[in-house]
């Protein structure tokens, strides 16, 4: 109804308004080119994660429903050798969700994806495929915190999260917490530097050496990744920087133009990531128009 009633309004460059959007892309060698995974035809994916789950292998993703008034949510698909199969819905709240970070213990699956529009950080145990879950615990509340990411190391375990400061959706603090059974202790400042700081994937060793993956926001929100050589992480986090990585950097076979890249992961030697590209979205246009109209209406 909406659509036929501001038809008019939205047909044509004029009225349609340019968008982000992001897809996922994948390769099994280093030398290799990247692939592109298919996005659903009702939202695209970002933040990729792998996880080798009951003997197969599964990608997990934010699932953006740019079509409709909805956010995030997120989904998953199958690695069958050669490509990842078609993306399912996993979790879907009525807040926006992202940044699905899944590990495995003891043959079963967990998950603590972003929810900052909560305002919490919890973490879910799956029930089973495709979409039951259940909460287990919170680890943070009253606090806009994003891209939450662990660290074992030496025996310990570690929550680092970039939370948002008060009057900016891309400025922040990189904190880490030590995680411990009865909870999460107080938080170390680790960096508020916007080149740098916010998470971009998983802790990973590669060649002897601890790598963390952040996401480089200088200029915009997820120009690039930067990969940093971790020093030390307690009593004192120390860093340098190894690689920096940016569109341009990226062998892909597509045609389009990225102007945008923000999360690595790897499992073996599959390796994952995802890149960001301008559209034109008639689809998004009408949704983002009717979130205004009734939330003006309304507020």
């Amino acid at each position: 109804l909406y659509y036929k009633k501001h038809k008019k309004n939205i047909r044509g460059d004029k009225f349609m308004r340019k968008f982000f959007h992001w897809h996922i892309a994948f390769r099994c060698a280093e030398n290799m080119a990247f692939v592109a995974v298919k996005n659903p035809n009702w939202g695209w994916a970002a933040d990729p994660f792998l996880i080798r789950y009951n003997g197969k292998i599964m990608l997990f993703a934010e699932l953006y429903l740019y079509k409709s008034e909805r956010n995030g949510v997120i989904g998953y698909c199958e690695w069958n050798g050669h490509k990842f199969e078609e993306w399912k819905v996993s979790m879907d709240k009525h807040w926006h969700l992202s940044y699905p970070n899944v590990w495995s213990e003891n043959g079963k699956l967990y998950m603590c994806p972003e929810t900052n529009q909560l305002e919490e950080v919890a973490i879910y145990e799956l029930v089973s495929l495709p979409n039951n879950w259940i909460k287990k615990s919170i680890l943070l509340m009253n606090g806009r915190y994003a891209d939450n990411t662990f660290l074992n190391y030496k025996g310990k375990e570690y929550l680092f999260t970039y939370k948002h400061n008060e009057v900016s959706n891309i400025k922040g603090d990189l904190l880490m917490f030590e995680v411990t059974k009865e909870g999460v202790g107080t938080p170390t400042i680790i960096s508020d530097d916007i080149r740098k700081a916010r998470p971009g994937g998983n802790f990973f060793w590669n060649n002897g050496k601890l790598i963390r993956v952040s996401q480089d926001c200088e200029d915009e929100y997820g120009k690039g990744l930067v990969f940093s050589e971790v020093l030390s992480v307690c009593p004192e986090f120390k860093e340098k920087i190894i690689k920096q990585v940016y569109p341009d950097d990226i062998k892909i076979e597509s045609d389009k133009n990225y102007v945008g890249i923000h999360t690595y992961n790897r499992l073996d030697d599959l390796e994952v990531i995802d890149l960001k590209y301008e559209v034109s979205s008639e689809e998004e246009t009408i949704a983002s128009n009717r979130v205004k109209e009734v939330f003006t209406n309304k507020y």
